[in-house]
């Protein structure tokens, strides 16, 4: 069977699930004549809507099993051990206190 064919197929199958699905519709509203475009278009909505569920549970389905593989990640979890300033914090921290006291001093010879 030729992809047109296969294409063919599938529609037919569909146009088949809308119409029946159509007639139930028209069944449990009380089969009130006049309401065959609602009836079609509330089936085709509702089965396009579950459709498109089922597509987006597969492929989040798919995400996940992608991303079993790659679990436990390779970075090692933290330490919860205090930080470690850097050798060089307390001269870092001391020529900030001698700007902030330069800057003071300079203000104050300013007025």
């Amino acid at each position: 069977m030729g992809t047109i064919n296969k294409g063919v197929a599938a529609a037919d199958a569909d146009q088949r699930r809308i119409r029946e699905y159509a007639y139930q519709l028209w069944e449990l509203r009380g089969r009130r004549m006049g309401e065959e475009l609602r009836n079609w278009l509330d089936a085709e909505s509702e089965l396009l809507h579950a459709a498109t569920a089922a597509a987006s549970r597969r492929a989040l389905s798919d995400v996940d099993a992608s991303l079993d593989a790659t679990f436990p990640a390779s970075d090692p979890p933290a330490s919860h051990s205090p930080d470690v300033p850097p050798a060089n914090a307390g001269k870092k921290w001391a020529a900030v206190r001698d700007a902030e006291e330069f800057t003071s001093q300079s203000e104050e010879n300013d007025t």
